[in-house]
C-alpha cells in the first residue's frame, strides 16, 4: 500500500472513531438492501423519492453495515444525514428533501 493510500485510510479510521459515524463513501461501499419490513416502514412513512419508471416511490433511506453496526442515511446530491436508527433516518427525510 502506498503512503498516500495509507494516510487516507488512517484519516478515515480516525474520523470514524472520533466522530463515530462513517463517511458517505464508507456507507456506499458497505451498502445493504433494506429488509422487506424496513422498506415497508420507509415507504409507509412517506420518506420516498418518486424515481421509478412511472414515478413509483422508492425508499429515500438507505442502509449499510460496517463492522457489525448498522447505519441508515438519507441524502440528496447536496446534503445528507447519517443516523443510527431507521426511525431517525426517516425523520431526517423532510430536512434532506428541502435541499433537493
Amino acid at each position: 500500500m502506498d503512503k498516500i493510500k495509507l494516510q487516507s485510510l488512517i484519516k478515515e479510521c480516525i474520523r470514524e472513531v472520533l466522530l463515530e459515524s462513517p463517511t458517505f463513501k464508507t456507507l456506499k461501499k458497505n451498502k445493504k438492501p433494506l429488509t422487506d419490513e424496513e422498506r415497508k416502514k420507509v415507504i409507509d412513512s412517506g420518506a420516498v423519492w418518486h424515481k421509478g419508471p412511472n414515478g413509483e416511490p422508492s425508499p429515500a433511506v438507505q442502509k449499510a453495515v460496517i463492522n457489525g453496526k448498522t447505519w441508515y442515511w438519507c441524502a440528496t446530491h447536496r446534503y445528507g444525514e447519517i443516523k443510527k436508527s431507521l426511525n431517525a433516518a426517516i425523520k431526517s427525510f423532510e430536512r434532506v428533501k428541502e435541499t433537493a
